[in-house]
């Protein structure tokens, strides 16, 4: 699995790429949007980590940006501790999870666990839906 974490902070962005690295994925962290969105032109990612905290963006606002970009990719939002409201629209909005930050290891790895299942899902929900197209033909 190929993981963009957009985060801001570098020590936070290098922890979560470094923990995601860990459990066998691969991962790069960019501190802007427009490197992300840069990015998420060059390469596919299974998977998109955003930092809901950006300072001159509104992240629910980027959050649906990329969504509207790229609606099939799943997005996992980290927002600031008592965030819940946030993290409910978050979540309206498309976001598949969240996590509140500071978060311990052990929750991002289960992120990325679920991340994974709901990418081999969707690998093989694809899969079906070939078959079923190509035995109409």
């Amino acid at each position: 699995m190929n993981c963009l974490v957009i985060e801001k902070d570098q020590t936070w962005s290098d922890a979560i790429c470094f923990l995601i690295e860990g459990a066998g994925h691969s991962a790069e962290g960019v501190p802007t949007t427009g490197q992300a969105f840069e990015r998420l032109k060059e390469n596919e990612f299974d998977a998109l980590l955003l930092d809901l905290e950006f300072d001159q963006t509104n992240g629910l606002d980027l959050l649906s940006e990329i969504l509207r970009a790229q609606a099939d990719l799943p997005v996992v939002v980290f927002v600031a501790e008592n965030s819940a409201k946030i993290a409910v629209e978050a979540i309206q909005r498309g976001a598949v999870d969240f996590l509140e930050k500071p978060f311990q290891r052990e929750q991002i790895l289960a992120v990325v666990a679920r991340l994974q299942r709901l990418s081999q899902l969707n690998s093989r929900i694809d899969r079906l839906e070939g078959m079923d197209a190509g035995s109409r033909a």
